[in-house]
């Protein structure tokens, strides 16, 4: 069944692209990655970033080391990181080919792809950082703005406790019950919602 796919469609099978399609989808996994990445909690995000740009950049650095092309499944700290959403897609947008144990970037590989998503995982980096502070930001003036109102509260609190105080000192005045539109005498302690049988 796979040899029909692949005599009807090159572009099915283990077959590489190459060309300009190949660079299109290369692309596009790479921004799908960086997307994925974008909406991964920030604790994950740091530990996914900090090894995957150690990897693209060891790949930059020294294209000819074939132990830098080699990401086993195996390896736990690999694992993890390909567990994390959007890392795949954003290695395969680099060039690397998944192999049954490992992500694998082929010699011929062109290294403009590595930079790429080493860019753009840096890119994204910084865009994360500003707008984790822009939100940090825009909490502490919310906090602000409460803490003002709150103080607002207090101060209109205390106004109506000075004001009451002052009327309890004024010749006539008699208690009244507490929430009752237009007030009520205290005559028992029932008035107030204190009632006998406990004991």
């Amino acid at each position: 069944a796979n040899g029909a796919l692949d005599a009807l469609h090159p572009f099915f099978g283990k077959r590489e692209l190459q060309g300009p399609f190949a660079e299109l989808m290369a692309e596009v996994k790479r921004k799908v990655g960086l997307g994925m990445l974008a909406d991964v909690r920030m604790g994950e995000f740091d530990a996914a970033y900090g090894t995957c740009c150690k990897i693209l950049q060891n790949i930059i650095d020294s294209p000819d080391e074939q132990k830098y092309r080699r990401l086993r499944s195996s390896n736990n700290k690999i694992a993890a990181l390909l567990a994390t959403r959007g890392v795949r897609a954003l290695l395969i947008g680099a060039g690397f080919v998944e192999e049954t144990d490992a992500l694998v970037l082929p010699t011929e590989a062109a290294l403009e792809s590595v930079r790429a998503a080493l860019v753009g995982l840096q890119t994204l980096a910084v865009e994360r950082a500003q707008g984790e502070a822009e939100q940090k930001a825009a909490e502490q003036e919310r906090r602000k703005e409460k803490n003002t109102e709150d103080l607002e509260k207090r101060k209109q609190l205390k106004m109506q406790i000075g004001d009451d105080s002052q009327a309890r000192k004024e010749p006539g005045w008699k208690a009244k019950a507490a929430g009752v539109k237009g007030g009520r005498d205290i005559v028992t302690a029932g008035d107030i919602g204190a009632t006998g049988g406990g004991g």
